[in-house]
């Protein structure tokens, strides 16, 4: 009966605590994007699937072990929303496979990717030819992208919440000065006054805070 009361109780801490955590982060989590957010959902299931069947490690080490995962993962998103610097060291960056129809063949090597499996995920996103693709890239979660080349729907955010996203200027081969005259066109002049800067086609959208 008391083990059966500590399992309980663990279980109840490992709820109470993946509320708070995603409160705290946003429930994102759950369905996580980028390799750091994966990352910590495998390490949770491994503390919660490995302590509380375990009767030698206490109610309290338990809440230890998910105070010291929560604070970390609670700081390293903040880290990464601050800089997109050092969102890249913590979640990588893209690496394009094709760029501008042309096959970058080293980069399938750097990912780890044959060409078999390529088209694999290139009919699964409904593409048949690599003719028809204009880029395609690995995400920073490890999914790909593929934009053909008829694709006029396209959206790219350039800023999202004041911070340009660097991937994002290099998803349409532009830099930081480009986007800031584009910016200024639009009589923006303060880079933290745009909440979201979103180019479609040939044109920017800007949503202001």
């Amino acid at each position: 009966m008391e083990f059966i009361i500590q399992v309980a109780i663990k279980l109840t801490i490992g709820f109470t605590a993946l509320l708070i955590y995603m409160n705290i982060n946003g429930k994102g989590q759950l369905a996580p994007v980028t390799a750091t957010d994966q990352i910590g959902n495998y390490v949770l299931g491994g503390i919660i699937g490995g302590v509380i069947y375990n009767p030698s490690i206490t109610v309290v080490q338990f809440l230890i072990v998910l105070l010291i995962w929560i604070s970390l993962m609670t700081a390293i998103n903040f880290l990464k929303n601050s800089s997109e610097d050092v969102k890249k060291v913590f979640d990588g960056e893209m690496v394009f496979l094709v760029k501008d129809g042309e096959i970058i063949k080293e980069n399938f090597a750097k990912v780890n990717l044959s060409l078999v499996d390529f088209y694999t995920k290139m009919r699964m996103k409904g593409v048949v030819r690599v003719k028809d693709i204009d880029k395609a890239f690995v995400e920073s979660n490890g999914q790909i992208t593929i934009l053909q080349k008829n694709d006029k729907n396209l959206a790219i955010p350039l800023v999202a919440e004041g911070k340009i996203l660097e991937t994002g200027l290099e998803h349409i081969e532009k830099d930081r000065e480009w986007l800031m005259e584009k910016l200024k066109e639009k009589n923006v002049e303060n880079l933290e006054d745009v909440f979201l800067a979103e180019w479609s086609g040939d044109k920017l959208f800007v949503v202001m805070n």
